[in-house]
């Protein structure tokens, strides 16, 4: 069996990580929302898509079709395009922008090939073969464009998570920094500070770790797809600022050694760096910030999980009580 005080310490140490990646993800999400990452990493996957020649205006008119431009509010673009809405409109834009489209497949075919410059494109010929595909099944056709489109957003998912990561490590790099967040500084003092380790399990336990979670679907949808939001780290809420500032007192609650040497008046906070420190110093400083940042771009659910399986190792460690007979 480990030893208790190991176990005490490591689900110390997980919990600080959960809160330190659920902060950098509140982050992230601020600086998403503000330079709307989510609506320019769809319209790239668009143009990836729809290529149509140079000024590729398949892409320029299916925004402005009604169906999409009321998606988002005026003079912005959509960080998300329902499969229906996006397969009707391009289907619309195709034929002519009709507002109605033929009732069967064939004609529908015959429409879209009349538009000679539509239908030339890379994007007119992909989709000319999906109809082609269904036969006279005009709704299996539809359903092939979708599936077309969701493959795509599929992709799409792909490049913003590797974007976000990306960016998650900077993020989690600066607050570590800022914040002086060593975890090889805080794993000591947790082992020499009973009292202190004791404090940081009873948080532990004691804290709604899950209502602190980002709340996903059960079912993701493309929406989530298309914007690479399947973590549950990532949430288009206004409630991101309020996030940090929270997560940040959650932080300072914990009492842990976290800080920079702060003087007010006679008082002395928490002091890692001295007049005495040397090259190893900072040294194993800088490893125990690295540390700290890797953890925090794991992402909050996969700490969130390694949480509860210590909290269930613990449990089962524990000795059952005598009875009094």
């Amino acid at each position: 069996m480990l030893n208790s005080s190991i176990l005490d310490i490591a689900l110390g140490m997980v919990f600080l990580f959960v809160l330190v990646s659920l902060l950098c993800s509140a982050v992230n999400e601020m600086i998403a929302q503000f330079i709307r990452m989510r609506a320019k990493n769809l319209e790239a996957g668009l143009t990836n898509l729809l290529q149509s020649g140079e000024a590729n205006q398949l892409v320029t008119d299916l925004y402005r079709h009604p169906l999409i431009n009321g998606l988002s509010k005026a003079g912005e673009k959509p960080s998300y395009i329902p499969p229906k809405n996006f397969t009707l409109a391009l289907m619309d834009i195709m034929t002519g922008n009709t507002g109605k489209l033929p009732a069967d497949n064939q004609s529908l075919i015959a429409k879209i090939e009349s538009q000679k410059f539509f239908a030339q494109t890379e994007a007119g010929k992909s989709i000319i073969l999906l109809l082609h595909e269904a036969g006279n099944d005009a709704e299996k056709a539809r359903r092939n464009v979708e599936s077309w489109y969701n493959d795509a957003m599929d992709r799409v998912g792909g490049w913003y998570k590797q974007k976000t990561q990306i960016i998650i490590f900077g993020i989690s790099l600066v607050v570590c920094t800022v914040l002086n967040i060593d975890a090889i500084k805080i794993s000591q003092t947790l082992w020499t500070d009973i009292a202190l380790r004791q404090a940081l399990v009873q948080a532990a336990s004691s804290t709604d770790v899950a209502g602190l979670m980002p709340q996903s679907p059960a079912k993701q949808s493309t929406e989530e797809k298309s914007t690479g939001n399947d973590d549950g780290a990532g949430k288009e809420t206004v409630e991101s600022p309020k996030d940090v500032g929270k997560l940040i007192k959650k932080i300072e609650e914990l009492r842990l050694p976290i800080g920079w040497t702060v003087k007010d008046g006679e008082e002395k906070k928490w002091i890692w760096v001295s007049e005495k420190f040397e090259a190893m110093d900072w040294l194993v400083k800088f490893m125990g910030i690295l540390i700290t940042t890797f953890a925090g771009s794991l992402g909050a659910p996969f700490w969130f999980q390694l949480l509860n399986k210590i909290v269930d190792l613990r449990a089962a460690g524990k000795q059952p009580g005598k009875s009094g007979g």
